[in-house]
């Protein structure tokens, strides 16, 4: 068997179930669907989804005509409503993250309840010391993660934690001094948004530690937009001394614990899948490719020690079925901002 899981960020999905839609968002609504279609993928986090479980019922339907349908905490008949974050997906704002998933694979797939994070955690917040400083804040995850466990038919269980960490977005003026150095609040801002983002990552990896408190070898999989996008680099590299994938991945000291991403036999040039404007950098948007977006696996996914391996160049990008899908769309009609990623887990041959 083989199973594919992918990671789309859809730019604000909820648009597309409006009651009166237009002619450009029914336009849109046949682009994602296009997308998702073609991709193909067996299990698909939606980042930037709609807000609650009506709507995300109502977006499975309206735009995927049920082909993909929504792994939910509690069923349709349980009085679905737009819950807020005080359900059990813990998920505050307007953009939500959601396992979409073929009907025929829904029956081994389960949500895992946001409390369930928080007690092998310890806490919903964390402390955070901004750089140098000694007053401490706290710190919680605006977007919860959301958890995914597909069950195989031997048992054997893997583990999708789906993330869209803290936005870098910084509405601060941009000042200089006399040399040129950035000076006053859009540092500060900056600074401590990176801060928090690195913490949200070792976050994730606290839950990642008491996975391997519990199992010898968990299949996990971390998946979704990271926003390390626009200034990338530029902070972490003259202040902070960071990087936030390395965060997410691990030390390679700590070998069995190591995250390989998907995408690094991936060539240099397809290995992004956003373009935004840089600011910071003073580069425009078609300069500009980032990836933001990223799948990291577990060593048991790599080493065939599970039934289910990440082979050479099962990792990609999806950029030709995005382009294809996209030819003659203009800002108010194409799908989204953001390219899919996906891969492909096949199963393991034992010599």
């Amino acid at each position: 068997m083989s199973l594919k899981i992918a990671t789309w960020n859809i730019k604000h999905s909820q648009q597309l179930i409006d009651t009166d839609p237009s002619e450009a968002i029914l336009a849109r609504r046949k682009r994602v669907k296009d997308t998702i279609v073609l991709m193909d993928a067996d299990i698909l986090l939606v980042v930037e989804g709609p807000k609650g479980e009506a709507r995300i019922i109502d977006f499975c339907v309206s735009v995927l005509d049920n082909s993909w349908v929504p792994v939910l905490l509690k069923g349709p008949t349980d009085g679905v409503g737009d819950r807020d974050r005080d359900y059990g997906y813990d998920m505050r704002g307007t953009q939500w993250m959601w396992y979409l998933v073929k009907p025929s694979v829904l029956p081994q797939c389960r949500i895992q309840d946001a409390q369930v994070w928080h007690s092998f955690i310890g806490s919903e917040q964390w402390q955070v010391h901004y750089w140098g400083q000694f007053q401490r804040d706290d710190h919680e995850h605006f977007r919860q993660p959301q958890v995914l466990i597909y069950r195989l038919d031997n048992g054997k269980e893997i583990e999708c934690i789906g993330v869209h960490l803290k936005s870098k977005i910084n509405k601060e003026r941009i000042t200089y001094d006399a040399e040129q150095n950035f000076t006053g609040d859009y540092v500060n801002t900056a600074l401590k948004a990176r801060v928090k983002l690195a913490t949200e990552a070792r976050n994730i990896r606290h839950y990642v530690d008491a996975k391997f408190r519990q199992l010898e070898a968990p299949a996990l999989v971390i998946l979704g937009d990271c926003n390390d996008g626009p200034g990338q680099d530029y902070f972490e590299s003259n202040y902070l001394f960071f990087d936030l994938i390395q965060n997410l991945q691990g030390e390679v000291l700590m070998a069995e614990k190591y995250f390989n991403h998907v995408l690094f036999d991936v060539a240099k040039d397809l290995r992004w899948t956003a373009r935004f404007r840089d600011p910071i950098l003073k580069i425009p948007a078609s300069k500009n490719p980032l990836l933001i977006d990223h799948i990291l696996v577990s060593q048991p996914l790599c080493n065939g020690s599970f039934p289910l391996k990440v082979n050479a160049k099962a990792g990609q990008v999806e950029h030709e079925i995005f382009e294809r899908v996209n030819a003659n769309s203009n800002s108010k009609t194409i799908s989204s901002d953001h390219r899919p990623v996906s891969v492909v887990l096949e199963d393991t041959v034992i010599v």
